[in-house]
């Protein structure tokens, strides 16, 4: 797994796209990066023009997803909850006089809303905005009649290596 694995839950978080016009162009990219990469195939995966497996295609792990919404949740809310009332106990000691006349309002409200920040960043991790342009990009070759062959990278180290190694091949990335 990766270095994030405290929030994300799925083994392949990182995702490299090429288009290509036409199914030959994409085998040679698929054969290229087995030979020159420690990539498995099984981290290779080609949507084909119009495929109807494309979603599953692009997040395979739909698993990890629901692993990545239920950690990240915990992991932020509790951690939101706990830096609140940390922050709470600050701002009563010694804060402004309202923090200490009041407390108890002092811990619910600090409480309350960082623990609703926490799981408000949560929520934003879970959809996995970095993957939209992917997404985008794949949805509209494959209207176009264009090939795409997508891989699923453990971490940014194979990450890179797969941008190095399609970098000559790739319509785009």
């Amino acid at each position: 797994m990766s270095e994030h694995d405290v929030l994300l839950g799925e083994n392949f978080p990182h995702k490299v796209s090429a288009e290509y016009n036409s199914k030959q162009a994409a085998d040679r990219a698929v054969q290229l990066l087995v030979d020159k990469t420690s990539l498995p195939r099984n981290q290779i995966l080609v949507v084909q023009p119009h495929d109807p497996n494309m979603a599953l295609k692009i997040e395979p792990e739909v698993k990890g997803i629901a692993r990545t919404f239920a950690k990240s949740h915990v992991v932020l809310g509790v951690g939101g909850l706990v830096f609140g009332l940390l922050l709470a106990a600050v701002l009563v000691v010694i804060g402004p006089a309202l923090t200490s006349s009041s407390p108890m309002f002092t811990f619910i409200a600090s409480g309350f809303l960082f623990t609703f920040l926490g799981l408000l960043l949560a929520g934003f991790i879970s959809m996995r905005p970095d993957h939209d342009p992917l997404i985008g990009k794949t949805r509209s070759a494959t209207d176009a009649g264009q090939w795409t062959v997508i891989v699923h990278c453990a971490d940014h180290e194979q990450q890179s290596q797969v941008k190095d190694t399609l970098d000559y091949s790739a319509q785009t990335l």
